[in-house]
């Protein structure tokens, strides 16, 4: 599997510095977006919101932020920083694409085809997707079972906040099931499975991108557990991609997989 030639080889110019330098501007544009998250949210609650929220020195994340939760809720500020929220997720997004692009297209001239949006056969790329997706999902499901069967504590809904009104509801939608697998998809398999790949071997290519994926996910959920999944997902993705000349049947198929990921969520 990790033999086969990736797509559009000939059309990959980027180094693996430009990966390295991709990823870096990206985690510094979503560190600044945070800042300033943070720093919007410092001016919506106020700078002594801390002692009222009595969490000063805990380490426990989720009762930090659930206690912030229900701050925001009593003082009528919730649903405004939900928004706020989801609108930097959204931005953060789309940093990944507009760098991929940027390498591609502006630096090196080669376009959005260099990135793998080209054509694919339709019969045999649904019959792969369906297999992956189905893969995916089993996954999941048996790790989030074996987890649970040793008594770890696995979250798979989201918070009630999130999904309290059409408009929050919306803007999650939009971010997990539209921008997600189109930001994403270009940005770890168009962009660095291929940069890496195309000077190290692609089998180097699957495991980093897919590894970097996981760990892109991990980080922005604040959970461990869903490390192994994830990255066993963005294995399945780099090999569709390899298989099928493209990247639209990767985001097809992130796209199937966040609907059906959401819609358990907010069941």
């Amino acid at each position: 599997m990790m033999e086969e030639k990736a797509p559009h080889v000939d059309l990959v110019p980027w180094t693996v510095g430009d990966v390295a330098l991709g990823i870096v501007v990206v985690i510094g544009l979503t560190l600044l977006i945070g800042f300033g998250l943070g720093m919007g949210t410092v001016l919506l609650i106020g700078p002594e919101a801390s002692l009222e929220l009595g969490i000063e020195g805990s380490t426990d994340l989720s009762k930090v932020f659930s206690a912030f939760l229900d701050f925001l809720e009593k003082e009528g500020l919730l649903q405004l920083w939900v928004v706020m929220a989801l609108g930097g997720m959204v931005v953060s997004e789309g940093a990944m694409p507009l760098m991929a692009w940027l390498f591609s297209s502006v630096k090196y001239h080669r376009g959005w085809r260099a990135l793998g949006f080209g054509s694919f056969k339709i019969k045999r790329t649904l019959i792969l997707v369906a297999v992956v997706l189905i893969a995916g999902i089993l996954v999941n499901l048996l790790y989030e079972w074996v987890l649970t069967s040793l008594g770890v504590e696995v979250s798979s809904t989201l918070p009630q906040e999130l999904t309290r009104t059409g408009v929050s509801l919306a803007m999650m939608a939009i971010l997990t099931v539209l921008v997600a697998p189109f930001a994403e998809e270009t940005f770890f398999r168009g962009f660095i499975f291929a940069g890496i790949g195309n000077r190290y071997g692609y089998g180097w290519g699957v495991v980093v991108s897919a590894l970097l994926f996981s760990l892109a996910h991990t980080l922005t959920y604040m959970q461990v557990w869903p490390l192994l999944p994830i990255f066993i997902l963005g294995l399945l993705l780099a090999w569709l991609y390899m298989r099928t000349g493209s990247i639209w049947p990767c985001i097809f198929t992130h796209f199937a997989y966040n609907s059906i990921a959401l819609l358990f969520m907010i069941l």
